[in-house]
């Protein structure tokens, strides 16, 4: 089903066109309908399917359809409020609805004067939307669609207290589409909870996805990883690359060492000013820096489509993080690639830790991850003698 089977307004066809959005990826070709005809969903999505502008496009239709109806988005982070922003803007550029996005970590009077001048759809991180609704710049009681964007982390943020007070103010004849990476236990009592009625339960595959990402892993001992790293740079012809470390000081170190090596990299954590990180990540996306090294945290926020390489220079925690890190190259039909650095045991006790049961969803113990691999993966060690091939 292209977009135009779907019958969307002209202006909605024409802003998609300009974007280049050809064909509706599954999650949009399985929402959008259910959206229009104003049925609650729980979606189970990865980043980089196309969910946003599925939701997006589903909104900006509905308040074309019913002048008056107003939208809630929320979202766990400034970075994610922003971009949401930003392609929604983009899909109603021809249309004449007004989105604001409010969030924390600056100053709250222009958004104040943002709301007074209305609002179609609001996109808000959750603490934000309750100041402005505590200083009566907004009416909770006014939006009859509420967008639960990257739930799951919202509940691994702690804002469960938040949803619980903004939803306690929305109208009880509502709509509610919760996007999820996850659908587990706690995901289905938030939904119990939020969402009056029956609810469209839809899951997105995730093999289609995994072939788009190309998957190598290396294992390598620690003091090697940054001449290995350095290497896949050099040799890579690759415009936009994205580096996982495990630390704020980890990424400290990594993005000025790789300056120093003459590399246009950045770095973005938490502990950054919401103003350099928005500097940053301006820039990652207009490709004045090549790469970018982050924190899981900080990652969170980032939704940049062109990503051709993710480096987990340390590995991820688990497997749900490990997913939701390489999900961020291969998005939107594109090809993608991923490689994990494997500290290779070089004592004992290192070799003791790769055993254990803590770490066996990297030996193969969950989702389909191993040392050597997965799909059209490749594994290589990188060690104290000649390397192997």
């Amino acid at each position: 089903m292209g977009f135009r089977k779907m019958a969307l307004d002209e202006k909605t066809l024409k802003a998609l066109e300009k974007l280049e959005y050809t064909k509706p990826t599954e999650v949009q070709e399985k929402t959008i309908p259910l959206i229009l005809m104003g049925e609650n969903l729980i979606v189970r999505s990865q980043t980089g399917t196309g969910k946003t502008a599925a939701f997006g496009i589903g909104l900006i239709e509905r308040m074309d359809a019913e002048p008056g109806k107003k939208a809630l988005v929320l979202a766990p982070t400034r970075e994610l409020a922003v971009q949401i922003g930003e392609e929604l803007k983009g899909i109603a550029q021809e249309h004449r609805h007004r989105i604001v996005v409010v969030y924390g970590g600056q100053k709250i009077e222009p958004q104040e004067r943002a709301l007074r001048r209305g609002v179609d759809i609001l996109i808000a991180t959750p603490g934000r939307l309750l100041d402005h609704a505590e200083r009566a710049n907004v009416s909770l009681s006014e939006f009859s669609i509420v967008v639960l964007d990257e739930a799951d982390r919202m509940l691994d943020m702690g804002f469960k207290d938040e949803m619980d007070r903004i939803m306690a103010q929305i109208p009880e004849k509502r709509e509610v589409l919760l996007f999820s990476a996850t659908v587990d236990e706690l995901i289905k009592e938030l939904a119990d909870n939020y969402i009056k009625g029956t609810a469209e339960v839809i899951e997105i595959g995730e093999k289609k996805r995994a072939e788009k990402i190309k998957e190598d892993f290396v294992q390598i001992p620690r003091r090697k990883k940054y001449v290995e790293l350095r290497k896949i740079l050099q040799k890579g012809d690759y415009r936009k690359v994205l580096i996982f470390m495990s630390t704020k000081r980890g990424v400290d170190y990594l993005y000025e060492r790789l300056k120093e090596d003459r590399f246009h990299a950045e770095g973005i954590h938490g502990d950054m000013s919401q103003a350099r990180r928005e500097r940053v990540m301006g820039n990652f996306k207009e490709g004045k820096v090549r790469v970018l090294v982050a924190s899981d945290v900080a990652a969170r926020g980032i939704h940049v489509e062109d990503v051709e390489l993710i480096v987990n220079y340390d590995e991820a925690q688990d497997a749900d993080t490990h997913l939701h890190r390489i999900g961020r190259t291969g998005r939107m039909g594109k090809m993608g690639s991923a490689i994990t650095f494997i500290e290779a045991p070089e004592t004992e006790k290192d070799r003791n830790r790769s055993n254990h049961p803590d770490f066996a969803w990297m030996s193969g113990g969950g989702r389909g991850h191993s040392k050597k691999g997965r799909g059209r993966g490749k594994s290589r060690s990188v060690g104290h003698r000649k390397k192997k091939r």
